[in-house]
C-alpha cells in the first residue's frame, strides 16, 4: 500500500491529492458535459441521502431513547425532518436546486477558507506553488462570497460554477501532489 504522505522523511509524492485532483477534473468534465442531468442527479442523491439518514434515526429511536431518555425525541424529530426534505429533493427538484444553490455556496466557502489557513505548509515546496495555490484559492473565496451574497446567481449558473470549482480544485490538487514529491 502506498502511503498518502511519508511522515517520516518529509512528504514524498502525495497519491491522495493527486487521486483527489483526477477525480475532481473527472467530476467536472461531466458537470460541463451533461449539466441538466448532473443537478437533477445531485439533487435526487442528496434526497435518497435524507431519506435513507432519516430512517436510520427513526430505527434507532428505542435505543436511544433508552440510553439518553427524552433527548431521543429530538433525534426522532431530526429524522422525520429528514425524511420530509428528502421528499422534498427527490420529488420537487426546482426547490431542491435552490437549496443546493445555497448548500454550494456555503459549501465553496469553508473549503476555500480551510484551504487559505493551511496554505503555509506550501512555502516548503516553494513560492511559486504556495503564492499559486493562495491566488487560485483567494479567487475561489471571492467566488464563494459572490454566491453567497447572491444565491439566486448560483441557481442561474449552478452548474458552471461547479463544473469550474471542480476543475480549478482539481488542478490545485494535482499542482500539490507534484509539488510534495520534491519534499
Amino acid at each position: 500500500m502506498v502511503k498518502a504522505v511519508n511522515r517520516e522523511d518529509g512528504w514524498g509524492f502525495d497519491w491522495s491529492e493527486l487521486i483527489t485532483g483526477i477525480i475532481f477534473l473527472i467530476a467536472g468534465y461531466f458537470v460541463f458535459r451533461l449539466p441538466q442531468v448532473a443537478i437533477t442527479s445531485l439533487a435526487i442523491v442528496f434526497g435518497i441521502a435524507a431519506v435513507v439518514r432519516g430512517i436510520t434515526i427513526i430505527g434507532g429511536y428505542r435505543r436511544l431513547k433508552r440510553a439518553t431518555g427524552t433527548k431521543a425525541n429530538l433525534a426522532l424529530g431530526l429524522g422525520i425532518v429528514d425524511i420530509f426534505i428528502g421528499a422534498i429533493f427527490m420529488f420537487d427538484i426546482p426547490s431542491a436546486i435552490t437549496f443546493l444553490s445555497y448548500l454550494f455556496a456555503f459549501w465553496f466557502f469553508v473549503d476555500v477558507v480551510e484551504r487559505l489557513v493551511v496554505s503555509n505548509h506550501l512555502k516548503i515546496f516553494g513560492n511559486g506553488i504556495y503564492w499559486l495555490s493562495v491566488i487560485i484559492d483567494l479567487l475561489l473565496l471571492v467566488v464563494a462570497v459572490v454566491l453567497l451574497i447572491r444565491p439566486m446567481l448560483t441557481i442561474l449558473t449552478l452548474n458552471a460554477i461547479v463544473g469550474f470549482y471542480l476543475v480549478i480544485f482539481g488542478v490545485n490538487a494535482i499542482i500539490i501532489a507534484f509539488a510534495r514529491k520534491n519534499k
